[in-house]
């Protein structure tokens, strides 16, 4: 009786399963609707792509080659198939190698732009999203050409139809465009697909993620011989910049202000046994944060230990994007030095300013504004005379403050505070706020407000 009862069961399972993907067959729309409860029944199996070791991306996108088809996967702790769709490769099958061999490469690589309708040729169809073939690991092994993009068609999408392009139908790139972050979504060119259980690739995870925080401390507080330790002898890496990065991290010393590099959002992807991590580059110190770029290792199994076998910058922080010709780690911690001190002189600005307001030293006072000061519509002249009269009014003052604030842009300074101001007769607390511009290299108070609490 059990025997039977099971049999039964497992013929509705198989139903269900084949009337989930007759569905999806006989509707595109309909598809797209019915694929996340057909990959939450493969998830439950316990399996996912090869390709995926450690996600920190919402979405990563893999092109099968063998079935001409594109995958969107979705991650929120587990993968899920999200969308599925016929694309068209390279006529020449194979992993491209030269410019005009007519085939689509194969490996990890990255989106670097967005390119609308009105920007393309009709043969691009509504949308094209370059990737950034031949990344580092493509160059070192010699493969070359350029231009291989995801986009759209005028045409109809026949299988292996393209110069090494991708190519969608336009509703579906349009629809996949949502999902993709530029240099941050990850695109996966594959011969076949392969799944593994879960837990299949743990143990290489685990020793990647030693190696990276092996090479990070090593970075931080360690020597040049133990930074290059985790690099494969195959491998040499530009370290002209390291004198430079020594010199910075002893001036954060001198200053007894401890310079540190965190590495964020960590994702590893697999293509034929090169393992790519990805991850955000921060310097901190003090709770100031300052992105440096996202940034790409090539990791590989070296006589049975991992090794950096490459390392690119995939994007840099747009503040330090025009200074290629230097480190942007080293411009990063520059710039985090210059912030703290700058915040240093700014408060001793502050401490300055108050004190002689309350000194009533009007003249020394006056030296804090700059000359096209204004507030409560009087310019720099009429505010000192106005502060002169207050002055006279009381037989002391003092103007203390608390829980200074202090955010600096290129050109200005917003500085804000709780002030408590005391006289002999008069007692008021409020929220002040300034405004500072540089004045002949001196920062200098343009602005002023107050709101009584």
């Amino acid at each position: 009786m059990k025997s039977r009862i099971f049999f039964i069961w497992l013929g509705l399972f198989v139903l269900l399963v084949i009337n989930l993907a007759a569905i999806a067959s006989q509707n595109k729309n309909a598809g797209s609707k019915y694929l996340p409860v057909l990959a939450k029944i493969q998830t439950s199996q316990a399996r996912i792509p090869e390709v995926f070791l450690s996600f920190d991306a919402e979405y990563g996108i893999v092109v099968e080659k063998n079935t001409q088809q594109l995958f969107l996967y979705a991650y929120d702790g587990t993968f899920n198939e999200r969308l599925r769709f016929n694309c068209s490769t390279g006529e020449v099958a194979g992993n491209k190698s030269c410019s005009g061999d007519k085939k689509t490469p194969e490996g990890t690589y990255f989106f670097t732009g967005n390119f609308k309708k009105k920007d393309l040729s009709p043969i691009y169809g509504t949308r094209a999203f370059p990737i950034d073939y031949p990344n580092l690991f493509d160059r070192i092994e010699g493969r070359k050409g350029y231009s291989i993009w995801l986009h759209g068609t005028d045409k109809p999408i026949k299988p292996m139809d393209s110069n090494g392009c991708i190519v969608l139908a336009n509703n579906d790139i349009d629809s996949l465009a949502k999902y993709i972050d530029l240099n941050k979504t990850p695109i996966i060119i594959v011969d076949r697909l392969s799944f593994v259980p879960v837990d299949h690739n743990k143990k290489n995870k685990d020793s990647i993620f030693k190696l990276i925080s092996q090479w990070e401390d090593a970075l931080e507080n360690g020597t040049y011989h133990e930074y290059l330790n985790s690099y494969s002898d195959e491998y040499v890496p530009d370290i002209s910049w390291w004198s430079d990065w020594i010199g910075i991290k002893k001036s954060f010393q001198t200053s007894n202000l401890k310079l540190s590099v965190e590495l964020k959002r960590n994702s590893v992807f697999r293509h034929n046994g090169i393992y790519m991590v990805l991850f955000d580059r921060f310097v901190s110190c003090s709770g100031i944060n300052l992105l440096v770029g996202r940034k790409k290792l090539y990791v590989s199994d070296k006589e049975g230990q991992f090794k950096i076998v490459g390392e690119e910058y995939q994007s840099v922080s747009k503040s330090y994007s025009s200074l290629k010709q230097k480190h942007p780690l080293v411009v990063a911690s520059c710039d985090l030095k210059k912030r703290f001190e700058d915040k240093d002189k700014i408060e001793n600005l502050i401490d300055g300013w108050l004190k002689a307001w309350s000194d009533r030293d009007i003249t020394r006072y006056g030296k804090f504004y700059a000359n096209n000061f204004r507030s409560q519509n009087m310019n720099l002249r009429s505010w000192l005379k106005y502060k002169e009269q207050l002055n006279r009014k009381y037989n002391f003052i003092n103007v203390s403050k608390d829980k200074l604030t202090i955010k600096k842009s290129k050109k200005r300074v917003e500085v804000s505070f709780l002030q408590t101001y005391k006289s002999n007769t008069f007692k008021a607390v409020g929220i002040k706020r300034l405004i500072l511009i540089r004045e002949k290299g001196l920062w200098k108070i343009y602005r002023e407000t107050w709101k009584k609490l």
